[in-house]
């Protein structure tokens, strides 16, 4: 029974993420970066040693691994989100151990109880109708790459779609004559958006006018950088932080704001709400599994909230019981009015 890391680490890789759980790329990147940083880990520790075994990756070690991640002194001051992150990867790996190597299962177990850290809710930073504005007038349009980075954040509000769905858009993607797109997002799920026929338009001039010519490995996609070649997310994020950052020199209320490209995103969800969208159709638009998640919205939006106040009283008996009561003394009345 061959129970050597290196062995069930390309297994892993190259046969359970790929065939059996159809993982897209990015997660199976994200998966080896933790390992990268595990195995870095693991020489620090002992630094005279050149190969391990499955069964010295203990629940133990995988928590000092972890502490020693968040440490912001002697490791990468990671948050409790991301080493939450990077424990799902690692507990990934033991659920194909225990599925594959039997003889592994008690130990797997013990791995996968490693519980995660509780973390704070974040609150949902969005723009307002004003500053919305603020971010789109500052590409220059009689530009081309002024023209490509208007259409960048245009189809960021418009679909609500994440830095790397934008960075993955292919021309495929796109039906203007029926004034839609087909999304391909998290784990291949494919979502249809509609688009305003002014998006559609910025687009199609971007497509025929002042897209650049591709390489040939970015043939197929919609955006291109200013070599011609695809987008990363990271690609994208630079895009949108440039005229956010921007932007805040002419709207003041966005430098209060920690804003990134996730931002558009949640702007998206907001301004769906507050047009009285159900949420059950935002989770489509924006392509979230669960409704939880969708859920932050409603969360954070306080006129939300009012509007459903005012729907159902206040109870006529809570209204009568607050108003001065006719006939009564100044000294009542005062006292009534102290209490407000």
């Amino acid at each position: 029974m061959n129970t050597a890391l290196d062995h069930h680490l390309r297994e892993f890789f190259q046969t359970y993420l790929r065939q059996h759980r159809n993982l897209s790329p990015n997660t199976i990147k994200s998966y080896r970066d933790t390992f990268k940083l595990l195995v870095a880990y693991l020489r620090l520790r002992h630094p005279g040693r050149r190969s391990w075994a499955v069964r010295d990756l203990d629940a133990m070690t995988l928590l000092k691994f972890l502490e020693h991640l968040e440490d912001p002194g002697q490791g990468r001051g990671n948050s409790a989100q991301t080493r939450n992150q990077r424990l799902a990867a690692v507990q990934s790996f033991f659920r194909y151990v225990a599925l594959f190597q039997p003889s592994l299962q008690a130990h797997a177990k013990r791995v996968l109880a490693v519980p995660t850290k509780r973390t704070p809710k974040k609150a949902v930073e969005s723009l307002n109708r004003q500053e919305l504005e603020a971010v789109l007038a500052q590409p220059d349009p009689t530009t081309s790459d002024g023209t490509r980075d208007l259409a960048v954040l245009t189809f960021l509000y418009n679909t609500g779609a994440r830095a790397q769905e934008v960075a993955d858009a292919r021309i495929s993607w796109f039906d203007f004559q029926n004034l839609s797109v087909t999304i391909t997002g998290k784990g291949r799920k494919q979502r249809l958006t509609p688009l305003w026929p002014a998006t559609a338009r910025l687009l199609r001039l971007y497509k025929d006018h002042h897209r650049r010519k591709p390489q040939a490995i970015a043939s197929d996609r919609f955006f291109v950088n200013q070599r011609g070649g695809p987008f990363t997310r990271f690609g994208i994020r630079t895009i949108v932080k440039r005229y956010l950052r921007r932007a805040a020199g002419r709207c003041p209320s966005l430098a209060t704001k920690r804003l990134s490209t996730h931002s558009l995103r949640h702007t998206t969800a907001v301004h769906l709400l507050e047009a009285g969208v159900d949420p059950n159709v935002i989770k489509a638009w924006l392509g979230h599994a669960s409704l939880n998640t969708t859920s932050r919205y409603l969360d954070t939006d306080l006129n939300h909230k009012r509007r459903i106040l005012e729907r159902f009283g206040p109870p006529h008996y809570v209204a009568s019981a607050s108003e001065p009561k006719s006939g009564g003394s100044a000294d009542q009345i005062l006292d009534w009015l102290n209490e407000l």
